[in-house]
Formats: structure tokens, sequence, C-alpha cells
């Protein structure tokens, strides 16, 4: 028994033994490795490696960086060698013309892949925490911390400073695996030439693979309209980790550098000063469930009114489920919720103002003759121009959310009109959307899609169909006047513009951002390849249809323009029936359920 005891016990050492030196041999020896520079000796940008999906590594380099002198530094148990060569943590090496380098440290060696074609400009933003758990876990979370913003060249730098916060964006964006952000700058700063202003945009677009929808509809939009989101694509790293190819852009708010109307807010703020507006009550019809509700407003307890009150007004189409969640805004009689971004903190006689203005003009639309019940016709009512080169753009752009959110309108100080714009938000738009639930099908470059949008019917009872109350553009493309001055403007100002976008600038942008989106598809598995000729090949078809969807469309368009656009949706006389009984049931159930957020809120 003794010999056996032994051994076994000789066995289970010489197995220890050998796992521990498995485990020695697998046992990283690098736990952290970066680069970094610097811009004219200061704002030194430091990126870290990064362990792909593959199990690769990779160091996502901005244009900003000199490849040629990059200072490393690293977390290593023991002498670190790069391409055989001891690196001393600050060392500079470079990298210029590399696609990977070796690292190796003890008995275990690295590929570091070098993804560095990028030709755009950069953000780095430090959290105060280090981290964006927080910010990932409440959207409406802010968190501190610093931002530098270099340009592609890496020779200029933008910004370098405090950031007031960083916090999450987008609706259904939000819920994605690649976030969009807002950022708020301490100070008001012109980036890029784009306006000074501390508010700016980080957009993902990430169900578009192309990365540059939304800038070729801006692009278009820019010289057409008055006021159009500017924008630039940069690479993004937070907290040293690349995030992905982003736009930076605008924010759409009233401001001399934005949409340049009287701002309501600080008028507000004026006339009822040293009071905190956040700690003000709700008014009105409010909640969850507020939205449902026709001919309801909600506005903020606010005692004074500014001696003005005739704007100006930044207004924005929403849908129901998203409406309770603004601070002020009206449900016009037709169920359109409207929220204000300005004013955000609204008083109720500016709401009142600007839901009666707003509601005329709807029900000038809404009516057969185009006049309301105090005799004015609806061209009275709003600018002509911009509503239908609005109206335009998104048919152009095939944009399934126009009419029902990110539409915005705006109402200047002493003018009784309301004009369309600015555009926003169209990353599922140019054949980018296979959602079919409308009637409509959004990716055929050869049918007449927005015209045919209906508002959703978010009700209790969640009915989503073709039967739904048809939106105010939806109403005016059923107006002879209306299409034919769209066939005019079309033919006159914006066809040209669109056919410079599509037989330049989409090549032209493509080849700035291409370097971006191959890092970008690495980061987050785009094409499901790391092979970066593949991944060229990928993103340049997908470029090629967002150009070939737009041309086949302009062409249509030009052809098809100036028809008077009805959809005229078969009810049966039992289904009629059913949806006025439906009707009244979903009005009362609403109005409890409101009813029930009242009581909830006390």
């Amino acid at each position: 028994m003794k010999k056996i005891l032994s051994v076994l016990l000789v066995i289970t050492v010489i197995f220890s033994a050998t796992s521990l030196v498995g485990y020695a041999a697998n046992k990283e020896t690098v736990t952290q490795l970066a680069v970094s520079s610097s811009v004219n000796g200061k704002s030194e940008q430091t990126v870290e490696w990064y362990c792909g999906s593959d199990g690769e590594y990779y160091l996502f380099i901005p244009s900003s960086i000199d490849k040629s002198a990059c200072k490393v530094t690293y977390e290593a148990s023991d002498e670190l060698y790069i391409d055989g060569v001891s690196v001393a943590n600050g060392d500079t090496v470079s990298i210029e013309g590399k696609s990977a380098v070796t690292v190796s440290c003890g008995s275990k060696s690295y590929t570091v892949n070098i993804i560095a074609e990028s030709k755009v400009a950069s953000i780095f933003i430090t959290t105060e925490s280090g981290s964006l758990d927080a910010v990932h876990a409440d959207k409406s979370y802010k968190e501190a911390g610093t931002v530098t913003i270099i340009d592609a060249d890496g020779e200029t730098v933008e910004y370098d400073g405090d950031l007031d916060y960083i916090k999450g964006r987008g609706n259904s964006t939000w819920s994605m695996d690649k976030k969009p952000y807002n950022i708020k700058l301490s100070k008001k700063t012109n980036l890029f030439g784009m306006g000074k202003s501390k508010k700016w945009c980080l957009i993902a677009n990430h169900t578009d693979s192309s990365l540059m929808r939304n800038s070729v509809v801006y692009s278009v939009a820019g010289e057409l309209l008055d006021y159009s989101p500017q924008y630039t694509p940069v690479d993004l790293y937070i907290n040293n980790e690349y995030m992905g190819s982003y736009l930076l852009t605008t924010k759409i708010e009233v401001d001399s550098k934005r949409v340049d109307i009287e701002n309501l807010d600080d008028a507000n703020e004026d006339a009822n000063p040293d009071v905190d507006f956040d700690t003000l009550a709700q008014c009105g019809t409010y909640g969850t469930y507020a939205g449902l509700i026709e001919g309801t407003q909600k506005w903020i307890d606010i005692e004074n009114d500014p001696d003005d009150i005739s704007g100006g007004y930044l207004l924005e189409y929403e849908i129901a489920d998203r409406y309770g969640d603004e601070l002020s805004g009206f449900v016009t009689s037709s169920g359109q919720p409207i929220t204000l971004k300005s004013p955000e903190y609204a008083t109720k006689s500016e709401i009142e103002y600007i839901s009666s203005l707003y509601q005329d003009f709807e029900d000038a639309v809404m009516s057969e003759n185009g006049i309301n019940s105090d005799g004015v016709h609806y061209s009275e009512l709003y600018d002509e121009e911009s509503f239908m080169i609005m109206y335009a753009i998104n048919e152009w752009a095939s944009n399934m959310d126009f009419g029902l959110t990110s539409t915005f309108l705006y109402k200047p100080e002493n003018d009784d009109k309301l004009y369309a714009g600015p555009v926003w938000d169209f990353d599922i738009a140019l054949g980018n959307n296979s959602d079919t639930r409308y009637g409509c099908n959004y990716n055929n470059p050869e049918e007449f899609t927005v015209c045919f949008t209906r508002q959703y019917k978010n009700t209790i009872f969640m009915s989503q169909d073709v039967d739904a109350q048809p939106t105010l553009f939806t109403v005016l493309c059923g107006k002879e006047e209306f299409v034919e001055g769209v066939k005019n403007i079309w033919d006159s100002k914006i066809l040209s513009v669109i056919n410079n976008v599509n037989e330049s600038y989409i090549d032209e942008y493509a080849d700035l951002i291409e370097g971006s989106a191959v890092a970008n598809a690495i980061r987050w598995d785009i094409y499901s390849t790391t092979d970066v000729d593949e991944i060229k090949e990928s993103f340049r078809s997908d470029v090629q249809y967002v150009k070939n969807f737009s041309t086949v469309r302009t062409s249509f368009l030009t052809e098809n323009f100036g028809t008077v656009q009805v959809q005229n949706v078969e009810i049966s006389t039992f289904k009629k029936v059913l949806m006025k009984l439906g009707t009244k049931i979903n009005n009362l159930a609403e109005y409890l359920l409101v009813a029930l957020d009242l009581v909830n809120a006390f």
C-alpha cells in the first residue's frame, strides 16, 4: 500500500508540475500596451491595443499620431521587445509603413496588427471615472472629463480642455453595441469651421455600413435650406480605447450659429431670474401615455412670461411612445405629437400660442379646400419653399421617419409662418430599410414612399398599420398646387445639387473615410472578416449601392414629381365599424391611463 501511495504521489507531482508549466506558458506577460504622440509638443494622444473578436491584437492609429515617432508604454512581467529590439517604457519607435509588429516578453510573443490608414480627424475623450459604465447604464447620465480634438493632419488642436459632459443619445440606436453620444465642451468652440458652440453630437452610423448616408443628405440640404447640420468624420477614442468611425455634427438647437431665431429659453430665464427651472412642476397632460391624447398640451409651471412670446420656436414631430419623455409639447387634433426643442422649458402661454398656430395650419392642410375654420388658406401659414424642399429631400432619400419623428420645423419671432428644417437622421434612408409594415418598399428607388407615410398608431393595443391617420406631409402630397411646386423647385434648384452629389461627392467622401471605415469594420466586426483588402472591397460595394440607389431614384423623381400622390386604403364596412369602436375604446382607456399617470405622480 505504501508503494502504491508513493507512485500515486509521484504521478500527482508530475502532473501538477506539468500543469504549472502549462499555466506559466499561457499566462499573459504583457497586460497593457499603448502608443502615443503629441501635437507641437503638447496634447498627447494615447491609443491602447485592442483584442478583437478573432483573438488578434490591434492598434488603431489615428491620422493625427506621428507614426515615425510613437512613444511606447506598457505593463509587462519582463523585458519587452518589438520586432526583436528591446524597448524600455517611454522609448520612441517607428511603425511607419508597418502592417504588424511582433511584441515579445518572457516566453510569449504577440502579433499586433497596425491599422493606420485613416485620413480623418480624431477625438480623444477621458472620462472622470476612466470608464463608460455609468454612461452606458443610463442614457441621461452625464459624466465630465477632458477632451482633445485634432485635425486630420495632426497639426492643429481644435480643442484641448475640460469636457462638461458626455452622455448617451438616440432612440433605437442607443440599444446598439456601438453607441452614439452627445458631448458638451466647457466653452464655445468653432470646431472645424462649423460655428462656435458647446454642444456637439457624435453619430455612430452603426446601421449604415457605408458610413455616409447622413453625410450625403446633409451635404444636399446644406446647399438648399437656411439651416442644416454641419459635420465632419472623426475617429473616436474614449479612455484610450478606439470606439470607431463617427460623424461629429452640430446639434439641432437655437443659436446664432445653428437655427438663428430668438432663444425663448434665454428669454424665460431673463424673465424669471434666480429660478431653477429643473425644480418646477410639469403641467397639463403629461406622463407615459400623454402622446396618445389628441388636443392636449404640456408645459412647465413658470411664473413669468417674457414680453414677446412670438418666437422663436423649434418643433420636432415625435411618435407617441417617445413624447412622454419630453418636457414641453402638444398633441394635435389629428393625433400628431409635437415636442418643443426650444423653448424646452415652455410656459403655458407659449405652448398655447405655438400649438394654436400649428393647429390652424394643420386644420387648413387637412381640409378638402385647404382652408381652416377661420377662412385662412394653408399657404398663408407656412413657408412654401422650405416645406417643398424638405419634402423633396426626404422623398429622394426614401426616409421612413419623415413626418413622424426627427422632423423639425421652426417659427421665427415676429413671423406668423412655419418653416421646415433642419433635416436630421438618415442612417436608414437611401435604400437601407427593409421595413414593409406601411405598404411601401423603401429599398425600391423607383417607388414613391414617404408621401404615403401614416402616423404610428402606438395605442395601448399596439396597433400599427396603414389605416392610421396620414401625416401632414402625406396630405400635402395630395394637393395639386403643392406637388406642382415641388416639381418646379426640384427641376430649378434641387436636381443640380443632387446630380453633383451623385457624380462626385459620394466617391470623394468614400476616399476620405475609407481608412477610418476599415478600422471601424474590424473594431465592430461589420463584415465578419479582419482582412483589410476584403473589407475595402465590401465597403466600396456598400458605397456603390448608395450611389446607384441615389442615381436611379433621382431619375425616377425627375420623371414623376408633379403627379399627385394619394394613398387610397381600401377598408371594408365591417372594418370601419371596428375601427370607430376601437377608437372610442382606445380614447377612454388612454384617458384612464393618463389619469393613472397623474395619480402616480402624486
